[in-house]
């Protein structure tokens, strides 16, 4: 992809507050919003557009939730989900400049995001179900093509990693600080490093065989996705063994793949005796004392 430009626009100069974002020579046009300002957002022209949103939040271990939609008007179907849906947080809306985006290409476009996300597994989906992709004509979706690589471009450019691939290739060097996770009477054995943010979890991993029954569908379908793929694959012994390095937001999302049930991952992974969470605090302090 060539360079681009985002332009992003703070409405009342707050970086938490409702932000807009677009490409000078696309159509696009974005707007992120915490769920409490929803009521300023309803003032907008965009709210009365056709258009497709993602409704983010996470889950009670820290998983990535989030729902997509479409609607026309688009505000109209977001201002639903006050009622049918509490875990979002916040809110991005994708519509067009120009207000020419048809219903067939909002619903070519939620199915494509749907899908997307379903594939990445980075985060899970609230959707009941993955809709078929809607016939649309060649130049429609020529059209919407590009609209849905801005919105990937968008999504990414504001932190978040919904539709990105899981798989990663790390290379780990010898100073680079290695996390396990192990349990006693086990044959377990997670390994994970830090690398440009993210939580990693490394090749030759050895995962549990089975879920524990109070596993919640986060935990059952991140480590279903990846043995249907054939990266965790069963290695005998009651243990699964990780043939990639994988990137999760955070280390709980790494620490489940191993444990195949919910578990804090800032305690759960440790480095020479010390927790993750013990590590975050202790460098925490020195950063405070060198400042």
């Amino acid at each position: 992809m060539s360079a681009q430009l985002i332009r992003m626009f703070l409405l009342d100069g707050n970086a938490e507050g409702i932000k807009t974002l677009e490409i000078s020579n696309r159509t696009i046009y974005a707007t992120m919003l915490p769920r409490p300002l929803f009521s300023q957002y309803k003032q907008r022209r965009e709210y009365k557009r056709p258009g497709v949103y993602v409704l983010m939040g996470k889950g009670i271990n820290e998983e990535p939730l989030i729902y997509i939609g479409e609607g026309d008007p688009v505000g109209d179907r977001i201002k639903a989900h006050y009622g049918n849906k509490d875990f979002w947080t916040d809110a991005i809306v994708f519509t067009s400049k120009d207000d020419y985006l048809t219903k067939t290409q909002i619903q070519y476009l939620e199915a494509q995001l749907i899908r997307k996300a379903d594939e990445a597994g980075q985060a899970v989906l609230e959707n009941a179900n993955i809709p078929a992709l809607p016939n649309i004509s060649e130049a429609d979706e020529a059209e919407v093509s590009e609209f849905l690589e801005s919105i990937f471009l968008f999504i990414k450019a504001l932190g978040f990693t919904y539709f990105t691939p899981m798989i990663t290739n790390v290379d780990v060097i010898s100073n680079d600080r290695i996390f396990e996770l192990t349990r006693r009477n086990s044959l377990i054995h997670g390994k994970m490093a830090i690398k440009n943010g993210k939580y990693v979890l490394l090749k030759d991993s050895l995962a549990k065989l089975y879920e524990h029954n109070s596993a919640g569908n986060w935990v059952r379908n991140n480590r279903r996705k990846l043995i249907e793929r054939g990266i965790l694959v069963d290695e005998g012994q009651g243990v699964l063994k990780l043939l990639a390095d994988i990137e999760f937001d955070s280390p709980s999302g790494a620490a489940v793949v191993i444990t195949g049930g919910n578990v804090n991952g800032h305690t759960a992974w440790k480095c020479q005796g010390k927790s993750l969470a013990d590590i975050e605090v202790e460098e925490s302090l020195e950063s405070d004392e060198e400042n």
